[in-house]
């Protein structure tokens, strides 16, 4: 591995695995507090990391075996072996492999997770629904079966209801036609099929069918936390979805963002990562269920989310909570996020189009006009190659393609 000169004068590394706007927004929120490069370490070379000044490839193709991954980070730690490295993950299965592989790290490594036994209780959403359960926080009614029992005959709520895998990292290695992160089902016959067809992919751990929560993207919130080596929270940001993905591959993921406060769940959120003894950055979601006005707990997901610029734009960058925590060793005072602030990456045309509420549309207009709204893609200061600014254009009005096809409910 060839050493980058910049990548060897700074005083830390951050290594980040995978290739998304996620990656790509991380990676900015360190440029911009630091203004330091990442490394980034991804099976292939795609759309959001590519031709960026902010960011250097590697590329590992069977990164998603252990022995493969262990083997390009400690070729990286020879490469840098004096400077600390921060190694984060962009996907669920990303961080397991990472904690998992932690005392095998050769060299300089900052790994900021959570210990195996912490971060197995919350990333299994069964486990996650007994532990909400046990610590009265909200969440939806299910039932939770693995492939050795079939699903009984009368369900204890009323169709639609939704399908999803308890545990992510294994339903992530398994492709098949028809595969979505989660499916809904509007009848028994629909469920019964999409079962089968889980089932006949190879995914034989447990499954998850719940109750649909009614409301449309703006239902959704989102709420992360970072907790400290300490076992304290030190920051939580609050956020309501405007937006999401609808792509069978995409489906659930914000794509815009109004940050807000909300401190009962916040509260709730706390009494979940206090149980387990959770540190690091924890990303809850959270649909606001207008039949009881709770906001009810989907899934913790062990990390920063995807979009994790949404915290950078409400005005508390989460980088920084990693570096002074692990690597400075700083004390962190406790702040919540309320400053409102649009974190997006579509065309406010599209924004506008599908916001229905009239309240709400006025306030995001309003917003607009106040320049309170940041596209993590948009770093069009330091971002200056050419096929780079071609590819954030077409990305971003591609988004009028996509729903179209899949349009929002």
């Amino acid at each position: 591995m060839e050493q980058d000169t910049n990548l060897s004068k700074q005083t830390f590394i951050p290594v980040i695995l995978g290739a998304s706007i996620g990656v790509y927004s991380t990676a900015r929120s360190f440029h911009e507090a630091y203004g330091v490069k990442t490394l980034s370490v991804s099976r292939q070379l795609i759309g959001p990391i590519k031709h960026s000044a902010i960011i250097v490839p590697v590329l590992e193709p069977n990164m998603e075996e252990s022995d493969a991954l262990l083997a390009c980070l400690n070729k990286i730690a020879q490469t840098y072996p004096d400077t600390p490295k921060i190694i984060i993950g962009s996907d669920d299965w990303h961080v397991e492999m990472v904690v998992d592989l932690r005392d095998k790290l050769n060299g300089n490594w900052i790994v900021p997770y959570t210990d195996r036994e912490s971060l197995h209780t919350v990333i299994d959403k069964a486990k996650f629904y007994e532990l909400c359960d046990g610590l009265d926080v909200d969440y939806p009614k299910y039932i939770a079966f693995d492939g050795n029992h079939s699903l009984d005959p009368e369900l204890p709520f009323t169709f639609p209801v939704v399908i999803k895998p308890t545990s992510r990292v294994s339903y992530e290695n398994l492709k098949f036609p028809g595969k979505k992160k989660v499916f809904t089902a509007h009848d028994r016959q629909e469920l019964d099929q999409i079962i089968t067809l889980i089932r006949n992919a190879g995914y034989l751990d447990e499954l998850i069918v719940q109750e649909f929560i009614p409301g449309d993207d703006t239902a959704m919130h989102i709420l992360t936390l970072y907790i400290a080596q300490d076992g304290e929270v030190k920051l939580a940001s609050f956020g309501q979805t405007l937006l999401e993905d609808h792509t069978p591959g995409g489906i659930g993921n914000p794509v815009t963002i109004r940050t807000l406060r909300n401190d009962e769940a916040v509260e709730q959120a706390t009494r979940i990562v206090k149980q387990v003894g959770y540190i690091g950055f924890a990303n809850f979601d959270l649909k606001y269920d207008s039949r009881d006005g709770k906001y009810k707990f989907f899934e913790l997901n062990p990390r920063l989310g995807r979009s994790n610029y949404y915290v950078t734009t409400g005005g508390h960058n989460p980088v920084e909570y990693y570096i002074k925590d692990f690597l400075e060793n700083q004390p962190l005072s406790y702040t919540v996020a309320e400053k409102e602030m649009i974190y997006t990456i579509l065309p406010k045309g599209l924004l506008m189009k599908h916001l229905k509420d009239t309240q709400l549309r006025d306030r995001v207009n309003t917003l607009y006009k106040e320049k309170r709204v940041k596209n993590p893609m948009f770093y069009f200061s330091v971002e200056k190659n050419l096929k780079r600014l071609l590819y954030v254009i077409v990305s971003t009005f591609n988004f009028y393609r996509k729903f179209k096809k899949y349009p929002p409910l």
